[in-house]
């Protein structure tokens, strides 16, 4: 690659059978990836991917950052020595543009036979827009067995897939992994997300724990949903289910996503490392007065407006909490994060959805 991006056009090809299984129990995964400008962590995630000893899977990027972000992907990620190869085969449907993806290349790793194709979305669509994306195209095909979404900003062990393949397949509808910080990978980042009804929050279950520690029943039973940055669940769990909720726009949608779950159960594969950089795409740090405007403003935006929609006549309360928060920002030096948190709020409760028209100066 030079800059130049090949892409499959929209014209009719004749459609490409069905992938092949090794053998009859064989679980077919799609690994979804929602870029956002950062093609440094996407070629991270995909060297992972392609360590993996799991063979039976397709990834499918979507970049939301426009056409000078894709193509910067493709220069990164498909130049000519880069981690993947592009190839001009178009014969499949899934390699067309349509719904809301503009552009599709086609590639496959150059260490391995699996496919990546990596679209162009038509907008800015946030995280969950972006899995739906191609979920929307994904549902037509009845070659996959379940869908793993993962963040750009994470890399895999080789035995992560299998791992979580294997939960999956004792009867759980949502699987994830041990997330640990990138920069500790000897503390756990989370087991999963649980909502709190009391105030409101999402608390991170297993947190700062020592990763390797044994998971017990009880831990388990605290998650609500497992996190957005590495997630699978099954054909049955979305057939169910439903996708996404993507009016979000970025947090809340992996939580909204596994408390509608139904009787669907939520697993852990002990085994399934993963390392999570985090914030890579829109920012995060520890002291407030640093932290990423956006994320500020769509914690507070979504987190009252997933209160509004699941909450009941609890969302008055959650609002005070908010509001004690943004209190808290003004006293800790940060008078922008606290005018974000209270805007973020009053935009909350007038259900204000979708991506932010605000001011971020």
């Amino acid at each position: 690659m030079t800059g130049h991006v090949e892409v499959c056009d929209g014209r009719h090809h004749p459609s490409e059978g069905a992938m092949s299984n090794t053998g009859p129990d064989a679980t077919r995964i799609a690994v979804l990836i929602v870029s956002y400008g950062n093609p440094g962590d996407v070629d991270r995630c995909l060297k992972s991917l392609a360590r993996s000893d799991f063979e039976n899977f397709d990834v499918f990027i979507c970049e939301n950052g426009g056409p000078e972000a894709y193509a910067s992907l493709m220069e990164v990620i498909a130049h000519e020595h880069g981690t993947l190869q592009q190839i001009e085969d178009c014969s499949h449907q899934l390699d067309r543009p349509g719904g809301r993806l503009a552009s599709v290349a086609k590639c496959r790793f150059r260490s391995r036979s699996n496919l990546v194709r990596v679209a162009l979305a038509i907008d800015n669509l946030g995280y969950a827009g972006g899995v739906n994306a191609w979920l929307e195209k994904l549902l037509g095909q009845p070659e996959w067995h379940a869908v793993l979404v993962l963040n750009p900003d994470t890399e895999v062990v080789e035995t992560c897939l299998s791992q979580l393949v294997a939960k999956a397949a004792e009867g759980y509808g949502m699987v994830g992994g041990v997330l640990v910080f990138d920069d500790s990978p000897n503390k756990v980042a989370n087991y999963g997300l649980r909502w709190s009804a009391l105030t409101g929050r999402v608390i991170a279950v297993g947190r700062n724990s020592p990763a390797g520690r044994r998971l017990t029943p009880e831990i388990v039973e605290r998650i609500d949903a497992i996190s957005g940055a590495c997630m699978l669940v099954t054909r049955d769990f979305i057939a169910d289910v439903g996708l996404m909720m993507d009016d979000y726009f970025l947090y809340m949608e992996d939580l909204d996503w596994g408390r509608r779950r139904a009787s669907h159960r939520i697993g852990v594969a002990e085994g399934a490392l993963i390392r999570h950089v985090g914030g890579t795409t829109i920012g995060s740090a520890v002291d407030p007065r640093d932290q990423s405007h956006l994320s500020v403003y769509l914690s507070a935006r979504n987190g009252i407006l997933y209160s509004r929609r699941r909450a009941g006549w609890r969302w008055v309360f959650h609002s005070a909490i908010w509001m004690l928060y943004a209190l808290r920002y003004l006293l800790l030096g940060a008078p922008a994060a606290a005018r974000l948190t209270i805007a973020g709020l009053w935009h909350g409760i007038n259900g204000r959805t979708g991506r932010p028209e605000i001011s971020f100066d």
